[in-house]
């Protein structure tokens, strides 16, 4: 067979072809597991498995203080003509809002009154609700001195 014209031997490859290979290999193992690792189930949270929060120690005198100053200072900038009356009892309420949050972390200031009606803060939805039409009036008839002194008892009962 030494005559045979047919036969070439062997053929040898370059060794770059074997690292592209692994490549190949290594990139198809690796997006099959990005593919499994994005579609795997993910553990639910539940009230079982939440860490407890660290309690709050809130100082209520300071807190009141902060925030019966924060309706002083709406109902003074009202009084100098800095503001409409709609845009003083909008502040008020979103002040006695952000109290009951800071100091029950209720959080009033993202809900509407419907919620504040479901939830178990009578008071503050009952004096939200006085608000809202005086809030949204265009004549500008509320009286903010009654809305600012209604917005200072809650806070102070609270």
């Amino acid at each position: 067979m030494s005559g045979d014209s047919n036969y070439y031997g062997q053929i040898f490859y370059s060794p770059i072809w074997l690292i592209f290979g692994l490549l190949a290999i290594a990139v198809a193992a690796g997006i099959i597991g990005i593919i499994i690792f994005v579609t795997r189930k993910k553990e639910i949270k539940t009230i079982s498995t939440l860490k407890a929060n660290e309690p709050r120690i809130i100082n209520m005198n300071v807190l009141r203080d902060k925030y019966l100053k924060m309706i002083n200072e709406s109902e003074n900038r009202y009084k100098r003509n800095q503001m409409k009356a709609s845009q003083c009892h909008q502040q008020i309420s979103l002040i006695v809002r952000l109290f009951f949050y800071e100091a029950a972390g209720f959080r009033a200031d993202i809900m509407t009154l419907s919620d504040l009606k479901k939830s178990n803060q009578k008071k503050l939805a009952e004096l939200i609700e006085s608000f809202y039409p005086d809030e949204f009036d265009t004549l500008e008839k509320g009286s903010v001195a009654d809305a600012a002194e209604r917005a200072r008892k809650i806070v102070r009962e609270q």
